[in-house]
Order: C-alpha cells, then structure tokens, then sequence
C-alpha cells in the first residue's frame, strides 16, 4: 500500500522528537574519565552521578549534525542565565571534540547542547557530583 508523503515527514518528526524520552537511568561511575556521544537529539550517558574533583570529558558526535557539550549549573532563580562550567567546541557529524578537564565541586549540572534549539528537543542531561 503506497504511504502519503505527508504521513511519512509526520512520523519521521515525531520519531525524531521521542528518541532520547526513554533513557533515565543514572550512570555512576567512579574513574576520572567521563565518555559521552551525542547524535540528534541525546546525550549518552544522560544522567550521570560521580564523586568531587577532577573530571576529563571525551565527547564523541556520532549524529549527522554539529553538536557540542556544554556544561553548566543551573539557574537558582527563574530567568536566571546558567553559568557555564566547561564546553567541548563544536563537532562536525563523526568528529571527536578535544577533551576538556574541570575541577568540580558537589553540586547539580546540566550538561546541554547550545547549538541552536538541539536542548529544546531534548539534548540535555544531569550531572551530579557527589
């Protein structure tokens, strides 16, 4: 049965928009090295959990678009602007961004995706130092 053009571009956006809804688990992990991949719309691992002090970001963009990571501790007041941590510069689709080592001290982050709405459509994630 022939499919409407219309339908497909509707399913293919929903798709899009649903991809990374399901993914909640907490990533622990105790090493100096966090790896995180990011493709359209996800950061993997999305919530992470790791003790105080010196962490090493490895970002890899698997996606077909740039993407970068930028990490930041959220607002304390509404309309507030986060401050930001740490970046990975943008990476073009399949590109390894030069890691980057931040100092960081018990708190919640927020890791994000700044390039253009990439953290409306669900490009974001949780960091939590313990």
């Amino acid at each position: 049965m022939p499919r409407s053009p219309t339908l497909l571009a509707i399913c293919a956006t929903v798709g899009i928009l649903f991809a990374g809804c399901g993914e909640t688990e907490t990533f622990r992990t105790d090493r100096p090295v966090l790896r995180v991949t990011l493709d359209e719309y996800r950061i993997v691992p999305q919530n992470v959990a790791v003790k105080a002090g010196r962490l090493k970001f490895v970002v890899q963009n698997n996606g077909r678009l740039t993407h970068n990571l930028v990490v930041q501790i959220p607002p304390k007041k509404f309309r507030a602007k986060p401050v930001e941590v740490g970046r990975v510069q943008t990476m073009q689709p399949r590109e390894a961004g030069d890691p980057i080592k931040l100092d960081l001290k018990p708190g919640k982050y927020r890791l994000v995706c700044t390039i253009a709405n990439h953290d409306d459509l669900g490009q974001t994630g949780k960091l939590e130092v313990k």
